[in-house]
């Protein structure tokens, strides 16, 4: 069932990058075939470049800083273990202040 789940999350993840791809095109053909002066549509063409690299930039950003941030949780979480697996070895190795016997140690 699982790898059905998969499979239809990355078909529905092409299509849209299909639709989104094609909207790219359809649109800078309009710019192109619409009856504008060429510095007009080089304008055009230059404004709209812009607006997807900014929204492109932005989306990598908040990627990189969720990215970050789990990264911090999980180093955290692995120094918590670690700290614990210390704590665990030190205690087993050193013992306590008495022997089995209960009598204390020298």
């Amino acid at each position: 069932m699982t790898r059905w789940n998969d499979q239809e999350s990355a078909g529905n993840g092409m299509f849209l990058l299909g639709a989104l791809a094609g909207a790219l095109v359809g649109a800078g053909v309009a710019l192109l075939m619409a009856p504008k002066p060429g510095a007009e549509v080089r304008r055009d063409l230059t404004d709209g470049y812009s607006s997807v690299r900014d929204a492109a930039a932005r989306r990598y950003r908040d990627i990189a800083d969720r990215a970050s941030q789990r990264f911090e949780e999980a180093s955290a979480k692995f120094e918590e273990k670690v700290d614990q697996y210390k704590g665990r070895t030190t205690s087993t190795t050193t013992g306590d202040a008495t022997s089995p016997s209960g009598m204390p140690h020298a």
